[in-house]
């Protein structure tokens, strides 16, 4: 039981650790316009409508990331118990539901949001169980 637990805790931190890489990544490509304070939730919501969309996409991707990373760590950890990938996709999606939240987005971003964690927390289940993955 401790050895699972520890699976989903793990799962959780990698799952945060890759989606912060991976939005710094795309703030690389997508640079924030200038004099932009990224921790202001109201500075962000103002200039959502000028963001590109790639850069909605890139945020889509790491929340992706996050999820199948997290997962995969947590089910290699648990002897390939599925249910800590579970648990990294209630978190992810928890964690991404409180920025969709705080952050005014576009109404599309909440659905793909639903759907790429759900895809992803399958994904990680699934590479993570079968005879070619970890």
């Amino acid at each position: 039981m401790m050895r699972s637990a520890f699976a989903g805790i793990a799962g959780v931190i990698a799952g945060i650790v890759i989606v912060f890489g991976a939005e710094a990544v795309g703030h690389m490509i997508f640079p924030p316009p200038e004099g932009v304070d990224l921790s202001d939730p109201e500075q962000l919501a103002a200039i959502m409508d000028q963001i590109p969309l790639g850069a909605k996409i890139a945020v889509l991707v790491a929340w992706g990331l996050g999820t199948f990373g997290g997962g995969v760590v947590g089910v290699a950890l648990s002897g390939r118990k599925a249910w800590p990938a579970a648990v990294v996709a209630i978190v992810m999606l928890a964690m991404a539901g409180l920025t969709l939240y705080a952050i005014p987005h576009p109404l599309w971003m909440i659905g793909a949001t639903v759907v790429i964690t759900g895809f992803s927390w399958l994904l990680a289940t699934r590479f993570a169980k079968s005879e070619d993955g970890i």
